[in-house]
């Protein structure tokens, strides 16, 4: 009985320093365009000044993304219905110009990724920054560009936040603020 007890001890030891290691991997991980400890959560004004600072760069990547076949194909591998440009491994699907720009957004606006989405509606791209952490749950800042104001509507109608604001900076960019009770 005693040897069990030891075993299972030994086993729930490795599982632990397993998934710290893992932990410790996510954050340090080399593949990421950024670490994690460098992604920012952006108030909306700051936003909205990081985007008036970088909107040529921001309307570059917008256009290289949604026009990519090789993204448009993994949006459609992926059985979620989007698809992310976070890792170094993504480079594949650009251009040397293109990537060089998308390298830029991270290191301009601090994201921890760019996705496209389709989920059998027309395409939408956002990107996305850290949340918020409040003291009733969390808040996130999003620069999201939409198709068209249909597809703004769905996004509202559809969010399962308590409480969602949008606010159009330029043409079809927007800043959406969704804050969540967890």
């Amino acid at each position: 009985m005693k040897k069990w007890k030891t075993i299972i001890i030994l086993i729930l030891i490795i599982g632990v320093l397993s998934f710290r290691s893992y932990i410790i991997f996510l954050i340090l991980n080399p593949s990421n365009i950024i670490r994690g400890k460098a992604v920012e959560y952006h108030t909306k004004e700051e936003l909205s000044d990081l985007y008036w600072q970088n909107e040529e760069l921001l309307n570059s990547v917008k256009n290289s993304v949604l026009s990519n076949k090789k993204v448009l194909q993994a949006l459609i591998d992926e059985q979620d219905g989007d698809t992310g440009i976070y890792t170094k491994h993504d480079e594949v699907y650009f251009s040397q110009e293109e990537w060089s720009d998308i390298v830029s957004v991270f290191e301009n606006l601090h994201p921890y990724m760019i996705m496209m989405e389709r989920k059998g509606r027309p395409v939408k791209l956002y990107i996305d920054f850290a949340k918020l952490e409040l003291d009733t749950g969390s808040k996130e800042t999003t620069l999201y560009w939409f198709t068209d104001k249909k597809e703004i509507e769905y996004q509202k109608e559809h969010s399962l936040a308590d409480s969602v604001a949008y606010t159009q900076i330029d043409g079809n960019w927007y800043i959406v603020e969704e804050t969540f009770h967890w």
